[in-house]
């Protein structure tokens, strides 16, 4: 019982801290009211990225130390006081990027792991399935907050008073549900396998270089599109109400398919599976261009980035549960995400800027999904998990001999 209360704790928290997926709805306001430009937005949404990943780095390897339950509980109290403290920041944008670009993301970046790993450890013949379930509250925030963020909006209620609103109810749910989580006893998890492991070694894995040509692209599309999902409507001529509708959209299928991922994982060899998301990734926006011109191909557009994106935050950590074991989960994830910084830092200010300059997507849909069209090849060449376990399974028994 006590793992199943783990796990619904670890969606609150990740319902929590998948805030900033929902950025895009509180764009055209701040355009609006403040005068912020598209590259502006961007850079607070792409900062925030880049902060959150950094410290995941940390926050896993303090998860990996001293538990899930002390870092979550300094997180969530980092991330709820950011929001709180942006909705006084009177439009300021130096003090909006502080709050919401630097201090939030800083927080999610300690929480992040911490239910992730402590739901694979609790579950470790489910692996897939759970690490989808536990990180689909994550896609699913924005679901929650969109709507209620274009609720208030449309009653004119302010963006930064949507802030104070947001901060109060994380600050809440975070240090409440994190005191549910707890490591299993060393009887129910795996085998140490990496406990010696180092960060430097890691580099000198072809296996982890090619995990990381699986998802940096996917990130990179997914992020940008996040970022940009609702000004891309607008683009196309699309109202207002359709263009924030997406943002749900986009959120929902980021939900659903975290956990359909999570099955897919379950029934297929991890490599399969990461491969069909880049081909679907590399299509859906290679294609993007020239095929979304309306309502529906824009809602397609949005479900399948939503789709595909989850893929990302689902295989690799399970992949990695598999691969290297559950003992350095927080350490080595956490290292292979470093790449979502640069990815968020770089892929939603670029298509901000082209935006900015031409007044169309269209460049960066191309530019990231030939970039994930390469990655296909070399993931598949690149990583060969089978191949050296198989090596190496042919070289014990002559070292014992």
């Amino acid at each position: 019982m006590q793992k199943y209360v783990i796990l619904i704790a670890s969606v609150f928290i990740q319902l929590s801290l998948g805030a900033g997926y929902a950025w895009s709805t509180f764009v055209p306001a701040l355009k609006q009211n403040f005068g912020f430009s598209i590259a502006q937005t961007q850079t607070i949404f792409g900062t925030g990225s880049l902060a959150a990943t950094l410290l995941i780095f940390i926050g896993g390897r303090i998860q990996d130390r001293f538990g899930p339950r002390i870092p979550t509980l300094i997180g969530g109290i980092i991330f709820g006081s950011s929001y709180i403290l942006a909705g006084y920041s009177s439009g300021s944008y130096p003090l909006l990027l502080l709050f919401i670009g630097v201090c939030a993301p800083v927080g999610v970046g300690l929480c992040y792991l911490c239910p992730i790993a402590c739901c694979v450890k609790w579950f470790p013949n489910r692996r897939s399935l759970v690490t989808g379930v536990a990180v689909a509250g994550f896609g699913g925030s924005a679901i929650i907050i969109s709507q209620f963020g274009e609720h208030l909006l449309a009653l004119q209620v302010s963006v930064l008073t949507i802030f104070k609103y947001m901060g109060f109810v994380f600050l809440t749910t975070i240090t409440i549900t994190a005191l549910f989580l707890q490591d299993p006893s060393q009887e129910i998890n795996d085998a140490p396998v990496t406990a010696n492991i180092k960060t430097f070694d890691l580099f000198q894995d072809r296996n982890f270089w090619g995990l990381l040509c699986g998802i940096f692209p996917g990130l990179c599309v997914g992020l940008m599109t996040i970022g940009n999902i609702k000004p891309f409507g607008l683009s196309l001529n699309l109202n207002i109400a359709v263009a924030g509708a997406a943002v749900t959209i986009l959120a929902l299928f980021n939900a659903i398919g975290r956990i359909s991922w999570g099955i897919i994982g379950s029934v297929l060899e991890g490599k399969k599976a990461i491969l069909i998301s880049l081909i679907s990734t590399a299509l859906i926006c290679l294609t993007a261009p020239f095929v979304v011109k309306n309502t529906a191909t824009f809602y397609l557009f949005a479900i399948m980035a939503g789709f595909n994106y989850s893929a990302c935050l689902v295989l690799y950590a399970a992949e990695i549960a598999n691969h290297y074991g559950t003992e350095k989960m927080g350490t080595i994830y956490s290292t292979l995400f470093l790449c979502n910084g640069i990815a968020g830092f770089t892929a939603p200010l670029l298509a901000g800027k082209i935006f900015d300059s031409i007044g169309s997507y269209a460049p960066a849909f191309l530019i990231f999904g030939s970039l994930s069209f390469i990655s296909i090849f070399l993931f598949y060449f690149i990583y060969q998990p089978a191949k050296l376990e198989k090596e190496k399974t042919c070289i014990i028994p002559i070292l014992n001999q």
